[in-house]
């Protein structure tokens, strides 16, 4: 079986881990040669720093408790922390937990809180407890503070992980079905088109695609010549569109494997795979 192949049935096999996941990955970045999905893997692998950009993925909603003292030993144990009390600049501080971890932490985390039947906790920084935990509740001293989040939250990173995988190995294979037997930096796709991949299913942003439209980020032409006139004016009217960056790429995608099998059996499920794929993304 292809490494691609391999990676697609563990992206979609469950009891596969992430972590074991991403090692494949590695390979796979080695052979494509892509320094951006062999840093996103290492990142993931073992964990982001302070000096990371993080993922929008890996930050959540959280719901901050804690517990307090009072006078004569009263106390309030695991109660709400509502934002109210603080300025709008900290409200993100309150209710947003960044996950900085890496992926076999974090589902370490899920498995232990699942078995235990209870949330997961982010303490506060004991600064942020002195500076404001007298101004929470009146008469009341904040002692401790965290923010709670549910084991399917953190469950929901690791399954969008396997999916953007999954996405990123489909569109390799889409372009070179052997990618995955390649030998190291052998570059089996230009550099260009794997990165343009990599930003459409991992990070989710296309930079600097684009010249001369700021509503497409699309800047290629096929440049096989075996596609059809038809499909090169469409892509060229797609450089003139103002349909979705990913899609457009995608479709550009999609018409040069169409140029590519040209002439050959697979020909006909590639064209009927591309019409498919436009008609429930762009109006032609």
């Amino acid at each position: 079986m292809s490494l691609l192949r391999e990676i697609q049935n563990d992206a979609t096999n469950s009891s596969v881990k992430v972590s074991d996941l991403l090692r494949k990955c590695k390979i796979l970045a080695a052979r494509l040669g892509s320094k951006e999905f062999q840093s996103w893997i290492n990142k993931e692998l073992n964990g982001y720093s302070l000096e990371d950009e993080l993922p929008e993925y890996r930050v959540i909603e959280a719901n901050s408790k804690g517990n307090f003292a009072g006078a004569f030993g009263s106390s309030l144990t695991n109660i709400d922390i509502p934002s109210i009390c603080f300025d709008q600049e900290h409200h993100e501080d309150i209710h947003k937990s960044c996950l900085v971890g890496s992926i076999s932490e974090l589902e370490t985390l899920v498995e232990n809180s699942v078995k235990q039947g209870i949330n997961l906790r982010q303490p506060w920084n004991s600064n942020f407890v002195v500076l404001f935990g007298r101004n929470i509740y009146r008469g009341y001293t904040c002692i401790q503070a965290w923010k709670e989040i549910s084991p399917a939250q953190v469950q929901g990173i690791i399954d969008l992980i396997k999916t953007k995988i999954l996405d990123f190995v489909l569109d390799i294979e889409m372009i070179n079905p052997e990618a995955g037997e390649a030998s190291l930096n052998a570059h089996p796709i230009p550099q260009e088109k794997v990165n343009q991949i990599f930003n459409i299913n991992i990070t989710g942003n296309v930079q600097n695609l684009a010249s001369g439209n700021h509503q497409s980020t699309i800047h290629q032409t096929a440049s096989n010549s075996k596609i059809p006139e038809d499909f090169s004016n469409l892509l060229n009217e797609l450089k003139k569109s103002d349909i979705e960056n990913n899609v457009a790429q995608e479709v550009a995608i999609r018409i040069e494997k169409l140029g590519a099998n040209v002439g050959k059996s697979e020909y006909a499920n590639t064209y009927g795979e591309l019409m498919s794929f436009v008609s429930n993304h762009v109006t032609v």
